[in-house]
């Protein structure tokens, strides 16, 4: 299937699926994400698509349909920096204000009524040390959590990290982690968190001290390809394996993904993909199947699948070198999509972690949503 690009007049600037409303799979036709934007309009939106797992496997979609449908629409304070979805009816946002926010969600499927999207509290959660304001720039829940228990982790241009439980905003834990900006923020486990910084580093955190830096990972800049001799290599996002907690992405100013073996926090195996031309600003694993590749999303209004494993099977690292440098990749199988609409940068991604068929909704800058969804049947990566 190819690409499908919806104009929807906005900047997106995050996106995140919802999860099914129970069980661990969609049991109907319609798929339903949340989107926020930035700039004039600054708002979360919440949408349907079709469930390629229930399509007609003998024609294909009707191409000339609108990728998405728009069901609830609300304003939002500040650029929409990061969404995370605790549940199908609760999400997290991050602001550009230094905010995090909770908001009651509904498709409206389950009773036939209309969709909604409602803000049931926020709470500053990042500031500078004159009390200014200071922009969030990203936000992850916990997993494994009930809803009702589940933790978030925001972090920002602070430098710090923010805790604090769904149900309970107020009681918002702040910690200052770095002297530059926090970038990406993300829970390999239940009870430990990474983050990446400005700075070219990766800090792991455990959450039962979280004061405390449990590790410090940096990665060999001219390995890892920084963008020029001159300038510092700079992490722009993070993610974390959804059945691996050792194994992390990041994302550089220099258009590489960075995939990291934390085995050994001392000395960890760290992999270039240079997969783009510019920086990358989302980094996601694909969790259909058997998690042996990642998303990722690049200013230069690019989106790329990377097989990162030749042989998904196998979980053994590779020889590391002494000083944790990054070894560039061999060739490996890489899916690049773009569009002619689609001109501008591409901010953010997600990917659907409740479906067979591989289903990945992006924005961008030139006001698009971005949808492509391959069938369970046709996985399968071919070299450009």
């Amino acid at each position: 299937m190819t690409l499908q690009v919806q104009p929807v007049a906005r900047r997106i600037t995050a996106v995140a699926w919802l999860p099914p409303h129970a069980g661990a799979a969609y049991n109907d036709a319609r798929l339903s994400f949340v989107t926020g934007s930035g700039g004039k309009h600054r708002e979360l939106a919440l949408w349907t698509t079709g469930n390629p797992d229930f399509a007609d496997n003998t024609t294909d979609e009707d191409q000339t349909a609108a990728a998405a449908t728009l069901a609830a629409r609300v304003a939002h304070d500040g650029d929409v920096r990061g969404i995370a979805a605790v549940s199908s009816q609760t999400i997290v946002t991050a602001s550009s204000f230094g905010t995090v926010s909770v908001y009651q969600t509904d498709d409206g499927a389950a009773a036939a009524e209309r969709a909604r999207l409602e803000l049931r509290e926020s709470m500053t959660a990042h500031r500078f040390g004159d009390s200014a304001p200071a922009a969030a720039t990203d936000v992850a829940v916990q997993p494994g959590a009930a809803a009702s228990d589940a933790e978030v982790a925001s972090c920002g241009e602070d430098g710090a990290i923010a805790y604090a439980r769904v149900a309970r905003l107020d009681a918002l834990q702040r910690f200052e982690v770095d002297s530059t900006a926090v970038t990406g923020v993300c829970w390999p486990t239940s009870t430990q968190t990474a983050a990446c910084t400005r700075a070219g580093q990766v800090k792991v955190f455990d959450r039962r001290a979280p004061a405390d830096v449990a590790a410090v990972l940096i990665a060999s800049q001219t390995a890892a390809a920084a963008p020029s001799s001159s300038s510092a290599l700079a992490f722009e996002c993070i993610a974390a394996h959804p059945s691996q907690s050792f194994r992390l992405a990041t994302g550089t100013n220099a258009g590489s993904v960075l995939l990291w073996d934390t085995r050994n926090m001392r000395a960890p195996v760290i992999e270039a993909f240079n997969v783009h031309r510019a920086s990358v600003w989302d980094v996601c694993f694909d969790p259909v199947g058997s998690s042996s590749s990642f998303v990722s999303c690049s200013d230069d209004a690019s989106l790329a699948v990377t097989q990162w494993s030749a042989d998904p099977a196998s979980s053994s690292p590779a020889a590391a070198d002494e000083d944790g440098s990054a070894s560039s990749s061999p060739a490996r199988p890489v899916r690049h999509i773009s569009s002619f609409f689609n001109v501008l940068s591409v901010n953010c991604l997600d990917v659907c972690a409740f479906t067979r068929a591989s289903v990945i909704v992006a924005g961008s800058d030139s006001g698009n949503l971005l949808i492509d969804k391959v069938p369970a049947s046709d996985h399968h990566f071919r070299l450009f």
